[in-house]
């Protein structure tokens, strides 16, 4: 299992790999999406500026992909799928940001996964090894146009609506992971990967069979209940931590 980041460093944008122990980042040498290896010293995690660690051309999501949000049934239906815009993706250095138009935002804890091959039409094998990472995901959504818009742009694809978090874990199994939100320290969520309807292979396998997927692309896989208690407001702070996964962090500003 390893733990890979992104990160600012002489102006310019770099991969690098996590000792989680002490929180030094390597510069890695080769591709992220092939082969690499550990390069020298970068510096702490907590003295870089930090990059969200993918590069999407699409932002692809599940809703209604949880079973303590649709309720327990002998048959599930098929998650719903929608996309959010790559200018929504930020990392826990950045805020999210409010608009003024808005009646009320709230925010999704997530597993996030990131490609590290293109996929279209996948089978679950080739989904599995097109994984590059997980990390913890933010599906922050607003309600607007007085309800209308719930799950379409005006309410998803807003700038700063989709953090992530700060690194990725490799190589890890996801199938019974504790999910928590908290707004200003009173959780808002508790789940588990555990009540998910699919998993993160099944939910590309069904994404990709209308999208193509492509390496630095990123999906997030759905939110347990409680999504409709974790309203935010600014001043406040968001914590979404997904265990053995990683903690994610913004505080919630107006938008200018």
């Amino acid at each position: 299992m390893e733990r890979v980041v992104r990160f600012e460093f002489g102006g310019q944008g770099h991969w690098g790999e996590l000792d989680i122990s002490n929180g030094e980042v390597f510069f890695i040498r080769g591709s992220i999406y092939g082969e690499w290896e550990r390069g020298e010293l970068a510096g702490n995690l907590d003295s870089l500026k930090k990059l969200p660690p993918c590069d999407p051309k699409i932002v692809a999501c599940l809703a209604y992909n949880y079973k303590d949000l649709v309720g327990d049934k002998d048959v599930y239906d098929e998650p719903l799928l929608f996309l959010k815009t790559p200018n929504t993706v930020i990392s826990s250095d950045e805020p999210i940001l409010i608009p003024k138009q808005s009646v009320k935002t709230w925010v999704e804890v997530e597993l996030a996964v990131v490609l590290k091959k293109s996929i279209f039409n996948a089978s679950f094998e080739e989904a599995s090894e097109a994984i590059l990472g997980v990390t913890v995901g933010n599906d922050v959504t607003t309600q607007n146009v007085f309800g209308r818009d719930h799950h379409l742009a005006r309410s998803k694809s807003l700038p700063s609506f989709c953090p992530i978090g700060d690194y990725l874990t490799t190589g890890f199994d996801t199938s019974n992971l504790e999910m928590i939100t908290q707004i200003n320290g009173q959780k808002t969520q508790k789940s588990t990967t555990q009540r998910r309807i699919l998993n993160e292979i099944e939910a590309l396998v069904l994404i990709s069979k209308y999208i193509p997927l492509s390496p630095g692309d990123l999906v997030l896989t759905g939110t347990p209940a409680g999504a409709m208690d974790s309203l935010i407001s600014p001043g406040d702070s968001a914590i979404l931590s997904i265990a053995g996964v990683g903690t994610l962090s913004n505080k919630i500003e107006m938008a200018v």
